[in-house]
């Protein structure tokens, strides 16, 4: 093991203890991680600070100032006492906010579905008396494992992708459309119901830490004071829906990005003045996009150290010698699972989707089995803030702690591998 992997392994144990101990500022640690692999010389500066200028950081700045803007008309508002009417539980506000969250994650990617659930999350818990603690993380928890489950969007091109690089490896392509969503839609199904059952009383019900900067629509803020004239709302409702739709459309349509459709909608808002240039420059939150920095970085760093080479060749030997079907898939989904909780759901998946084509086709694997577990492991991104992009800004605004993200993720993660093992082994097997 060379002196670069043991450094950035260091790394990423310092940075969950820092996160851990609660007496850091959670962005001072991220930046602290961006500055120890520059000086390392693991990374070089582009590398090490390129998280502040990728298009998630700009996607995030830019969501931030739509909510803002979508925040001074009456919609939030109006949306939580349908969510939550009169008499509502606080199970209805969960239910309401989850499949909120289910429903644009289909059609959208887990950060810009956040970033426009947030402030929808705060209204709610308002209305319905409670800790928007209560609500963030069942939102986001839900986004990240049913991102890509049906066949559109992302996850219209996942089987394709899976087929083009099994067949370049020698091995036989066996996806089709529907094998992820046959594989992973009963799970994230049950795990739904838990969410909205059982699961959400492991949140917080306290208010510390909170960064209420997204609420702006609440009784006596100074917005209410500056409600925008119908003209101006009926605009700031045409930006922000041409806005999701652009950047659903950018899926299907590479002509422009995501973050850049986020971005021209953002500077509407303050050219038509429904925002004016200090309200827009507030409303995007540097703490959330200093985290996600960070641990974009850290990613890099595992990869330019070699450190996924070591991940990889362990893996490797490993399940080489393994002839259980179960067992093979048990150390697949549950490697890709912990590993993604530390490297970046998306830098996981993008490894160990290699990892597994590799390992499947050289061992005689069917490949369903192997890449099916690995996308499933990299989508369980529920414990740690680092576990994805989206997580780390939903920590951040939501004001958790460490310890209380793992009190509410464990149950989800340890429901999620058991049903795991119970289905889809016996649908798609191994050998």
């Amino acid at each position: 093991m060379s002196t670069q992997v043991i450094i950035v392994f260091t790394i990423a144990v310092l940075m969950i203890i820092g996160f851990s101990c609660g007496k850091f500022s959670y962005p001072a640690v991220a930046v602290s991680v961006i500055v120890v692999l520059e000086v390392s010389g693991i990374l070089s500066a582009k590398e090490a600070w390129s998280g502040f200028a990728s298009t998630t950081a700009i996607l995030f700045a830019s969501m931030f100032v739509l909510s803002a803007g979508l925040a001074k008309t009456s919609l939030l508002t109006k949306l939580a006492g349908l969510i939550v009417p009169e008499g509502s539980s606080e199970r209805r506000a969960v239910i309401g906010c989850g499949l909120l969250s289910i429903f644009l994650t289909m059609f959208s990617n887990t950060s810009s579905t956040m970033a426009t659930l947030m402030p929808v999350c705060f209204n709610v818990a308002e209305k319905a008396e409670i800790s928007p603690k209560r609500l963030l993380k069942p939102a986001v928890d839900l986004s990240s494992i049913w991102a890509a489950v049906l066949p559109v969007g992302l996850g219209l091109t996942a089987y394709s992708v899976s087929n083009e690089m099994v067949a370049s490896l020698g091995g036989e392509p066996t996806f089709t459309m529907l094998t992820f969503m046959i594989a992973r839609l009963p799970i994230v199904l049950l795990i739904t119901l838990f969410i909205f059952i059982i699961g959400y009383r492991f949140t917080p019900e306290n208010y510390d830490n909170l960064d209420f900067s997204l609420d702006k629509g609440g009784k006596g803020s100074k917005n209410e004071e500056k409600r925008l004239s119908p003209g101006k709302e009926k605009l700031t409702y045409i930006i922000f829906c041409a806005a999701i739709v652009a950047m659903m459309v950018s899926n299907y349509i590479r002509i422009v990005s995501a973050s850049t459709c986020a971005a021209i909608a953002a500077l509407l808002m303050v050219f038509t003045g429904i925002l004016n240039e200090k309200e827009a420059t507030r409303a995007i939150n540097l703490k959330v996009i200093g985290i996600y920095a960070g641990t974009i970085s850290l990613a890099s760093g595992i990869s330019a150290s070699g450190a996924t080479e070591v991940i990889s060749d362990f893996m490797n030997n490993m399940l080489g010698g393994l002839t259980n079907p179960y067992l093979i898939a048990f150390v697949l989904v549950l490697a890709t699972s912990l590993c993604t909780q530390f490297m970046n759901n998306s830098s996981t998946l993008n490894v160990f989707r290699i990892l597994g084509a590799v390992v499947a086709v050289a061992c005689g694997f069917d490949a369903r089995a192997a890449i099916i577990a690995v996308e499933m492991g990299a989508t369980c991104s529920v414990l740690l803030p680092t576990a994805s992009a989206t997580q780390a800004m939903v920590f951040a605004q939501g004001g958790y702690t460490v310890k209380e993200y793992l009190k509410a993720g464990i149950p989800i993660f340890i429901l999620y591998m058991i049903l795991y093992m119970v289905w889809v082994p016996n649908i798609f097997p191994a050998l």
